[in-house]
């Protein structure tokens, strides 16, 4: 093939896990709408990594997730998580962060985190960043991977991005 052909878009994704002590939903909401305009979000009741990340962290751990409104190229994925990466070093107090930010893409196909960490199953995107393939969509519905993070397998959180998915199908009808 000769020519290749544009990737359709999508929505980016980003989740805000937080000490409820230091931030609140508004600021975050506030400062993730002020880079990416306006967005849905959702605050997941489950979050089975809270004890994990509290050694890092601290105690007091709360959690949003966002969706854009308006879709973006898939390239900006990589960018985006650099970006991610400075505002958790900004947010951090002597190296220990204080806001974990997870990046994220969503298209008509499958749902993908950006990750630091590289594995078998991992795509390099480039500056040491990879791709991990969290849902496929198959036979109308989000699918699990064995892979997939224990704190995105809630029927909660894939019930989000499956409305998300609905959403960005309309607009790019």
């Amino acid at each position: 093939m000769l020519t290749t052909s544009v990737a359709s878009p999508g929505l980016l994704f980003g989740s805000f896990l937080f000490r409820r002590d230091l931030h609140t939903t508004e600021e975050l909401t506030n400062f993730w709408e002020q880079h990416f305009g306006k967005s849905f979000s959702f605050i997941p009741e489950y979050n089975p990594l809270n004890q994990y990340y509290s050694k890092e962290m601290g105690q007091n751990l709360s959690r949003i997730f966002f969706l854009t409104a308006t879709s973006f190229a898939r390239d900006s994925l990589l960018k985006v998580k650099l970006q991610s990466m400075e505002w958790e070093k900004n947010w951090s107090e002597n190296h220990l962060r204080r806001v974990n930010v997870d990046i994220g893409f969503l298209a008509l196909e499958n749902f993908i985190l950006a990750t630091t960490k590289n594995y078998s199953h991992r795509v390099y995107l480039g500056e040491n960043i990879f791709a991990d393939l969290t849902y496929y969509f198959h036979q109308g519905s989000f699918q699990s991977l064995p892979w997939t993070y224990p704190d995105f397998l809630d029927s909660q959180k894939k019930d989000f991005l499956e409305w998300g998915r609905s959403f960005l199908l309309q607009s790019v009808k």
